[in-house]
């Protein structure tokens, strides 16, 4: 991702049109002018927030007119667009989040604990936390995948790429799939793992 991601930072768009300018151009289109933008820090720390009616583009996404900057804030408007048309997987996520959040919190704690007291009841507890908070990684994939289609699709409706910036924005788009993808595997392999702990108590 970061490989990639350097190549088309360092290209610039055609247009000439910074991160910034392509998503409120692609969320006003799509009726959504009440989504605020605002910087994050950091790098690719890119994401929309449901809850807030929020997105926040880093700055080299925000302010560089390049390639990598049109298919990162196209993403996230795709991000935007999921919650506006009431996009059953981000609703889940919304509602698992805060579990899974206490899943990885305390779970291992619990889980440890229990090993110490030896008590069976909150060994399953822990890991059952631990499973709920495994889960949100494999969730997060079909909504990351989503998103990226919707994004190039509105890169091509709005005619903010020509064929070489499409191209360039997939590949973007594909390498950033490719790291949730190893993220949600590795998160189906441990949840596969407590699980069959969770089966043999």
């Amino acid at each position: 991702m970061t490989r990639t991601y350097s190549k088309w930072s360092s290209v610039e768009n055609q247009a000439g049109i910074d991160g910034h300018a392509a998503a409120r151009h692609i969320l006003d289109s799509n009726q959504l002018s009440n989504v605020k933008l605002e910087i994050s820090e950091g790098m690719l720390s890119d994401h929309y927030v449901p809850s807030q009616k929020l997105m926040r583009l880093s700055q080299d996404i925000n302010n560089k007119p390049s390639i990598a900057a049109l298919a990162v804030a196209a993403h996230e408007c795709g991000h935007a667009i999921q919650d506006v048309e009431g996009y059953a997987p981000l609703k889940l996520k919304a509602v698992m989040m805060p579990i899974a959040a206490l899943g990885n919190r305390f779970g291992i704690i619990l889980t440890i604990g229990a090993g110490f007291m030896g008590s069976s009841v909150l060994m399953n507890a822990g890991l059952v936390m631990m499973l709920l908070g495994m889960f949100m990684p494999i969730l997060t994939l079909p909504i990351e995948f989503d998103a990226s289609k919707r994004a190039l699709e509105q890169l091509t409706k709005h005619k903010l790429v020509n064929e070489h910036e499409y191209a360039g924005a997939k590949s973007m788009l594909t390498a950033a799939a490719l790291t949730y993808v190893a993220g949600a595997a590795s998160s189906m392999a441990i949840v596969g793992l407590l699980a069959m702990r969770f089966l043999k108590r």
